[in-house]
């Protein structure tokens, strides 16, 4: 992100589209928005810029893997999709009291590394797509039984949390790995 006030404009783009995605679920909305706003707003995606390491990184990326949805808009429920899109890192902010990045400290790691940014200790320890799920429960977001199982495999059937699903016909699940994988190619 270049500027705050691009910043702004992305945040803002983010929360129309889940207005607009998810209409059953404004109050949902509103109280992840009273809640998280600003961390939220200024969440990095990862720790290193080439991974959306930056402020506002989260969104972005959630906007372009939104953006990805349509090529699969004939394969599947792109409705779905770009839900799924919408919220599937919404965990990344990290737990409900502390952000699971904070800015690094050492001049070494940002030189050499590239990090802006290292994992809070102080954040509880759970997988990011676990705790989207938590935040989607805990604001009263509508999902489906697909969607869910989407967000939850989002990084992938290779993880061990998620093999279980690896050999299943998941079609939403598997066009989101692909919406990130071709978001993943253009950062």
């Amino acid at each position: 992100m270049e500027n705050f006030e691009e910043l702004k404009q992305t945040y803002a783009k983010y929360l129309s589209f889940l207005k607009k995605f998810f209409p059953e679920s404004s109050d949902a909305i509103d109280c992840m928005e009273a809640d998280l706003g600003e961390r939220l707003f200024l969440a990095p995606r990862d720790i290193t810029p080439d991974l959306g390491g930056i402020p506002g990184g989260l969104v972005s990326f959630s906007l372009n893997v939104a953006k990805q949805t349509k090529i699969f808009h004939e394969a599947v429920n792109h409705r779905s999709l770009v839900r799924v899109a919408l919220l599937h890192e919404l965990g990344r902010v990290g737990g409900p009291h502390a952000d699971l990045f904070v800015t690094e400290t050492s001049d070494w790691h940002r030189e050499k590394l590239n990090r802006n940014y290292k994992y809070n200790e102080a954040c509880p320890k759970m997988s990011s797509s676990h705790r989207t799920l938590f935040y989607i429960a805990k604001y009263g977001f509508k999902v489906t039984m697909d969607e869910w199982v989407a967000i939850l495999t989002s990084a992938g059937f290779q993880y061990d949390e998620n093999r279980f699903y690896a050999n299943e016909n998941l079609p939403l699940a598997s066009a989101l790995q692909m919406c990130r994988t071709l978001t993943f190619n253009e950062m």
